[in-house]
């Protein structure tokens, strides 16, 4: 009796443990649910709620592992197998976000500076201002903006005659120069052509008077010859007829011969002095010629004329030379030009961007873009230093949050992904900007990485300075095998989770992927079905007989 009554209340605290078992698994069912149903919400769990799930869950585990000792210990001493609360592993989306804050700032600044060197009529924003895009900042003194732009003209001016005086003179001296080498040229080949020509003329000269001479040379020994021969012819028939006068014994015959060879003599003589006659002739004609030869004169006075061109060409060289030598000295050099362009250019640009400066700041100074003014230096009824600084404009338009991110963190980040921006209640969509290339220390001393977001469409409600909340979207894996991140466990070798297979626990290796609040990616190791064993950090041993308790 007493036996079956132990067997009883042992039966009733057995039910009494499996009905506490019942309750806890249905609130982890619960708390399951609400995990499955945050999972699935497309904004993210704040810190808070975060925090508050996590309590929940572990206090339904606590209760879980208090009820299966007690049932454990009752089975134990029934000698049987220990129970042990399952969860399966599942085919998810999981979508990884990172939370941080950062400070809004302005991706575009203008710091205006005075271009001109007047004073400021007027003032008309303050710090803190919002201006639109073309809104008047600032204006100049009008009087004193028109005179300066007259100075400036008149110096362009001024510049600009000075430059064309000096290039013209420049160009008339190389004209000069140009024109000297030019005749200098043409005039030395004239100069040998009628020198070369004028020896030639002169060799004929000289040749023709050679032969006149020689001609009356010959005319004269040809006369002398045949005056010679007639004194020679006289002076025989002389002496014939003297032989012949001493001889009386001369017959008929012989005083008829004699005659005949006398009228021959005389003949002879006569044709020979006739000869000499026209031979004294062409003497006379030969020594008029050398004196008056219509083409020796007439080659001579080309030769004259040839002497003259020849003199006219080498004094126009003369001065072909000094104006060359005079141009070469009065034009510029390559680096004096260059000089004379440098400071042109330099006066001109100088000159013309002061005038474009009073030009661009007649109407005032005006915002290049819509944005806040964060910084005044101007003031008004003063004149600004030389490029003083007069105004900051920040732009409302090209905002982004810098946030600082750690180390732990960065390896998350991309540039491109897609994050959600709270704003003072304000939430706009953005992306990851900029990640810098070098870390810094924050106030705690740890290195920090910054990291830029863009807005994608800042409106009015966007204000500088102003501490923002960030989601950043890292990374997402959709139909994969995914298990809660409390059932992970970790050790020198990697992480593993405990399985139930066939009534015994088995530990299997995994490897992990991305994680959110409640799920995590298991690349590796686990297979969706599989019931993973919820240890909570309890350890078990592999083929170990246990009673899987399903949750979920």
């Amino acid at each position: 009796m007493s036996q079956i009554s132990e067997t009883k209340a042992e039966e009733e605290k057995v039910t009494s443990t499996v009905n506490t078992k019942g309750e806890t698994s249905v609130q982890m069912e619960t708390e399951t649910k609400k995990m499955k149903k945050a999972k699935k919400e497309k904004k993210p769990m704040d810190k808070a709620k975060k925090k508050k799930l996590r309590r929940r869950i572990a206090a339904v585990v606590i209760v879980a592992l208090i009820a299966g000792f007690f049932v454990r210990n009752s089975l134990m001493a029934k000698n049987t197998a220990p129970m042990v609360f399952t969860t399966e592993a599942t085919v998810e989306d999981v979508e990884q976000t990172l939370r941080t804050g950062g400070t809004v700032k302005s991706t575009e600044t203008k710091s205006y500076f005075s271009t001109v060197t007047v004073p400021v009529s007027e003032i008309k924003v303050a710090v803190g201002d919002k201006v639109k895009k073309g809104d008047v900042l600032l204006k100049f003194d009008e009087d004193a903006l028109a005179e300066a732009k007259q100075e400036a003209e008149l110096k362009l001016q001024s510049n600009e005659g000075g430059y064309s005086s000096s290039v013209y003179k420049d160009n008339k001296y190389l004209a000069d120069l140009s024109e000297a080498n030019t005749n200098l040229a043409v005039l030395e080949q004239q100069i040998s052509d009628h020198e070369t020509y004028l020896k030639g003329l002169q060799k004929t000269i000289e040749d023709k008077k050679a032969w006149y001479a020689n001609q009356g040379a010959l005319l004269q020994v040809s006369l002398l010859e045949w005056e010679k021969t007639i004194n020679d012819e006289k002076k025989a028939l002389e002496e014939r007829n003297a032989y012949e006068a001493e001889s009386q014994d001369m017959d008929d015959k012989e005083k008829r011969e004699k005659r005949e060879k006398d009228d021959a003599a005389k003949n002879q003589i006569a044709q020979d002095e006739e000869t000499y006659l026209s031979l004294q002739e062409q003497v006379q004609y030969n020594s008029y010629e050398q004196q008056n030869n219509q083409e020796i004169r007439d080659l001579e006075r080309e030769a004259s004329e040839i002497e003259k061109i020849i003199a006219d060409a080498k004094e126009l060289k003369a001065k072909m030379e000094s104006q060359k030598e005079t141009s070469e000295d009065a034009m510029m050099d390559t680096g004096s030009k260059e000089k004379l362009e440098a400071d042109t250019a330099l006066q001109k640009l100088t000159n013309g961007e002061t005038l474009e400066s009073i030009e661009e700041v007649e109407s005032g100074i005006v915002a290049d873009f819509a944005g806040v003014v964060t910084e005044i230096d101007a003031v008004e009824g003063a004149m600004p230093a030389e490029n003083g600084k007069l105004m900051v404009l920040e732009s409302t338009d090209k905002v982004v949050v810098h946030a600082n991110v750690s180390k732990y963190d960065l390896e998350k980040l991309a540039v491109g992904q897609e994050t959600e921006i709270d704003i003072a209640g304000n939430v706009y969509e953005g992306k990851v900007a900029k990640i810098e290339g070098m870390a810094t220390t924050n106030n705690n001393g740890a290195a920090v990485v910054g990291v830029d977001i863009s807005i994608d469409k800042p409106d009015e409600n966007i204000f500088l300075g102003v501490e923002a909340k960030v989601v950043v979207h890292t990374a997402k894996a959709e139909g994969v095998v995914a298990i809660p991140m409390e059932l992970i466990n970790s050790d020198r070798d990697g992480d593993f989770v405990y399985v139930e297979e066939n009534g015994v626990v088995a530990k299997k290796r995994i490897t992990i992927g991305i994680s959110n609040e409640s799920l995590c990616e298991v690349k590796e190791g686990l297979a969706a079905g599989d019931k993973v064993i919820m240890s909570m950090g309890q350890e078990f041993e592999e083929g170990m007989a246990v009673t899987a308790v399903p949750q979920g």
